[in-house]
């Protein structure tokens, strides 16, 4: 069994990878773009791009998408722990490879030190332990090029609140009661039981300075109402998997036992178009010349 305290318990089946696609529209939408404005990638050359926990590579994919019609030639890699989500090398655009890669390793292969005009991640918000994603930028840092760029899109689950339907929640006449015992309930659960802390989450920007980056961008944002809804069936579509596995194995603290009742009465308000959202957070660093 899964221990939560140690390890990510994302589930590895194709209802995950669905809402990995469902993610990346999510952010896409909300940003209107995949790659930073202000990163400017050269114009000749090797042009090569790296993204950890690539998932299903559709960050990868929609890029791919972009550059094909802009006749652009760039070279994307992607990395994960497992590549379980992988889909077959041979359905890849031929500027494309997916390999096995731990964010966090202590050392980085030789062959990717230095080689990355960009680094992406996004989303490690259940995946840094400890308050500290430095391992990872450090990683990502060693990866760049001189010049080269890290992008960090990552959700602050510190943030995680219920939310009322309109333009002015706070004015709104639908009761959040319940979702939100639910969605403070999951926090603590989920924070105590996998060892998770966000506050690192706001500091990404002084951490890119702290590892001798200029920070091009750190911004924190709410998702746009419109998007709410998507934001919100992703959030309970991963806390349900997790809370199947917590409950089945003690660790989800607070609601082994009443689990089924509090969703149902947050499914009630949620009907009612209460959403569950989190901060959405870019920060981009440049590596000195």
């Amino acid at each position: 069994m899964a221990d939560l305290r140690k390890n990510y318990v994302i589930s590895h089946g194709y209802d995950e990878s669905g809402r990995l696609y469902l993610q990346q529209w999510l952010w896409k939408s909300q940003l209107g773009w995949d790659l930073h404005p202000a990163i400017k990638l050269p114009e000749s050359g090797d042009v090569r791009i790296a993204d950890h926990g690539c998932g299903n590579a559709a960050w990868l994919q929609s890029l791919a998408s972009d550059f094909e019609r802009q006749q652009k030639n760039v070279s994307l890699v992607g990395f994960d722990l497992l590549g379980v989500h992988y889909p077959a090398s041979d359905n890849l655009p031929e500027n494309m490879k997916l390999g096995i890669l731990d964010a966090f390793t202590d050392e980085i292969p030789e062959e990717h030190v230095g080689r990355y005009d960009v680094v992406h991640v996004r989303v490690f918000t259940a995946v840094v332990k400890n308050d500290d994603p430095r391992p990872l930028i450090q990683n990502a840092y060693k990866m760049l090029k001189p010049g080269g760029y890290l992008q960090w899109d990552e959700f602050d689950g510190g943030s995680f609140k219920a939310v009322a339907p309109g333009s002015n929640p706070e004015q709104s006449s639908v009761s959040i009661a319940a979702t939100k015992e639910m969605v403070d309930t999951s926090l603590e659960s989920s924070q105590r039981a996998m060892n998770l802390k966000y506050s690192w989450t706001g500091r990404l920007g002084s951490l890119f300075q702290e590892h001798g980056m200029e920070v091009i961008e750190d911004k924190r944002m709410d998702v746009k109402k419109e998007l709410r809804k998507a934001m919100t069936d992703s959030l309970l579509m991963m806390l349900s998997h997790v809370a199947r596995i917590a409950v089945r194995n003690g660790s989800l603290i607070g609601t082994d036992k009443n689990w089924e009742e509090l969703w149902a009465n947050a499914g009630d308000e949620i009907g009612q178009g209460v959403s569950v959202t989190m901060d959405m957070i870019v920060a981009v660093g440049r590596k000195p010349l």
